[in-house]
C-alpha cells in the first residue's frame, strides 16, 4: 500500500512540472493571440485582454503585499503606531525646552510656557 502511495506521489510530482510550464507556455500563446485580434479590431478579444490584464496585475499586487507582509514578520516589524497629535506636540516642545536647556540659553522659560498652554503637564 505505501509502495503504491510513493509511486502515485511521485508520478504526480513528475507531471506536475512539465504541466505547469505547459499552462504558462498557453497563457503566453494565448496573450499573443488576444493582442494581434484587438490590433485587428476585435473588441471582444481588446475586452478580454484587458480582463488578463488587470488579473495579472491584482494576482502580482496581491503576492507583493503578502511578501512584504511576511519579511516584515520575519523580522519583527510591527505596524507602525498611530501617533496622537497631542502627545507629538508636548514631545516636541518638550524636546525644544530640554534642548534650550542643555545649550544654556535665556529663553527656556518659554518653553514651559508652551508646555502648559498646550495642557502638557
Amino acid at each position: 500500500m505505501k509502495t503504491k502511495l510513493l509511486i502515485i506521489a511521485g508520478l504526480a510530482l513528475a507531471i506536475s512540472a512539465p504541466l505547469a510550464s505547459a499552462q504558462e507556455d498557453w497563457g503566453e500563446e494565448r496573450m499573443r493571440e488576444l493582442r494581434a485580434d484587438c490590433a485587428n479590431g476585435d473588441d471582444r478579444a481588446c475586452e478580454r485582454l484587458g480582463h488578463m490584464r488587470r488579473e495579472h496585475e491584482e494576482r502580482e499586487h496581491g503576492e507583493r503585499e503578502r511578501g512584504e507582509r511576511e519579511r516584515g514578520e520575519r523580522r519583527g516589524d510591527a505596524p507602525p503606531p498611530v501617533a496622537d497629535p497631542k502627545v507629538a506636540l508636548c514631545a516636541a516642545i518638550e524636546n525644544n525646552y530640554n534642548n534650550c536647556l542643555r545649550h544654556q540659553h535665556d529663553g527656556c522659560p518659554a518653553w514651559v510656557v508652551e508646555l502648559k498652554a498646550n495642557h502638557c503637564f
